[in-house]
């Protein structure tokens, strides 16, 4: 990764200092001023009170513990089939600026914060894994924070892709934006394993997605990933309308295709732009520059604004030409999309998240 992220001040949740993942970071950060901090909620209060948090947050890390559960359900709001993924939150918040991006408006804390307690992951994680062991489950990172952003700092990947290696009834993915791979070049492979990358047009990446590498970057980590022997994966997610989307996405996919054998890839998500109502303002006043917000936007079933129907059904239906042959290879699926939507451009209808989930493990059933 060329610009690695470092952040401007630390503070440490005064139980979190004598934690194995602490010690490690600071140890890679002693050039950063540091404070040792009673209690981490009220910090985030004082962050909150600031004219402009979401960007003083990026630039500050806190070092805290997870007092809930490490592991959940990805939310999928009723009326949208989802695909009955797990999500497993150790870090939270991304020093990349999406302009889209929905933590802005979706966590209380605008700090990058990472949790320590890994003890208390690896047992929750036992558990849950005990539980499910009688069917495939497919779970990762990356829904509340980069999964790779900072991993020079915590070496997470590692100790992820060392604990999923062995399982065999789990699918397990790391979601990034960015080239921070070389702990996961570093890590033996698995079929199980998937490394996803979240792809965009060039004019999208470069206009809404603020301080993430260029789509060319992505995929040639995405290759070299794949040339170690992992299998990959790709979010289109959120696809954006703008004059002339359609020649800026076809572009993406055709690099795509051209740099990743068709064979290794895992599957590919496709969603559009979506967002809540209150995330709007946000947009406005970070990002005034900003022309996501004025195309055609209906409220949908799950309040968020989004294209209409036939909109989307246009997006979608253009992505599977320019998959073109590959699409009969390799898994697409809906984020958040009813099942008219499936049927009218995948020319199926899941009955459930359960059927989704069958779908896209089926490709693995061979190597387990």
């Amino acid at each position: 990764m060329s610009n690695p992220y470092f952040p401007k001040q630390i503070f440490i949740d005064k139980k979190s200092l004598h934690f194995p993942l602490t010690e490690k970071i600071l140890e890679r950060t002693s050039h950063i001023p540091t404070e040792i901090i009673e209690n981490a909620q009220d910090l985030i209060s004082d962050f909150g009170a600031k004219r402009d948090p979401l960007l003083l947050g990026k630039q500050t890390l806190l070092i805290t513990q997870q007092r809930g559960v490490f592991v959940k359900p990805c939310p999928c709001t009723p009326g949208y089939i989802g695909c009955n993924y797990f999500i497993i939150n150790t870090d939270l918040n991304c020093p990349l600026d999406c302009t889209y991006c929905i933590l802005q408006n979706y966590l209380d804390n605008p700090l990058i914060t990472v949790h320590v307690n890994t003890e208390n992951l690896w047992h929750q994680m036992d558990l849950f894994l005990s539980r499910h062991r009688h069917h495939i489950i497919r779970i990762g990172t990356g829904e509340l924070g980069d999964s790779l952003v900072l991993d020079h700092l915590t070496d997470r990947s590692k100790e992820m892709l060392g604990y999923f290696k062995e399982k065999k009834n789990v699918l397990f993915e790391l979601k990034t934006k960015t080239t921070n791979i070389a702990n996961v070049l570093e890590s033996p492979p698995s079929e199980t394993i998937i490394i996803a990358w979240s792809l965009n047009s060039a004019r999208i990446a470069q206009e809404e997605e603020r301080g993430a590498p260029s789509v060319a970057e992505r995929l040639e980590a995405a290759h070299s990933v794949m040339k170690r022997g992992y299998r990959v994966a790709f979010h289109f997610d959120p696809i954006i309308r703008y004059p002339g989307w359609e020649e800026g996405y076809a572009e993406v996919v055709d690099q795509m295709l051209t740099k990743i054998e068709t064979q290794k890839i895992a599957w590919i998500s496709l969603g559009s732009l979506r967002f809540p109502p209150p995330l709007k303002e946000v947009i406005l006043k970070r990002f005034p520059q900003s022309r996501i917000l004025y195309e055609e936007l209906i409220r949908g079933k799950d309040g968020k604004f989004r294209y209409f129907k036939p909109l989307r059904i246009e997006l979608y239906r253009n992505f599977v030409k320019f998959l073109g042959k590959a699409i009969r290879d390799i898994p697409v699926y809906f984020c958040m999309e009813s099942g008219d939507v499936w049927k009218k451009v995948l020319k199926k209808e899941p009955k459930g998240k359960e059927e989704v989930e069958t779908y896209l493990s089926l490709p693995f059933g061979d190597s387990r």
